[in-house]
């Protein structure tokens, strides 16, 4: 994954703008801004995030894994603020563009 949106992400998380796990996903009731979800993520809960991410007209993409899920133990999170998504997603269509 590139370094900034790491950083990014970090950033988010000590903010307070992460929702981490598909059921806390699902269950979050205020506006979603993106939701990022790793390879290793079941059918199941990739069809959840999925209608989540098309209630909420929010984007839906998928990353590399990131330590910081691996050490909760999750493969999904959501980000609340709209200027980190957009940096996010910004920076994840830079390096798709590559």
């Amino acid at each position: 994954m590139n370094n900034k949106v790491e950083t990014y992400i970090g950033f988010a998380i000590k903010k307070g703008s992460v929702i981490f796990g598909c059921d806390n996903i699902e269950k979050y009731r205020k506006k979603i801004r993106l939701v990022l979800y790793t390879g290793t993520l079941s059918d199941n809960s990739l069809s959840v995030l999925k209608a989540v991410s098309d209630e909420k007209k929010c984007p839906l993409i998928k990353i590399e894994n990131y330590d910081v899920l691996v050490k909760r133990n999750c493969k999904a999170l959501a980000i609340t603020d709209v200027s980190l998504a957009n940096a996010i997603i910004e920076n994840l269509m830079l390096v798709a563009g590559r």
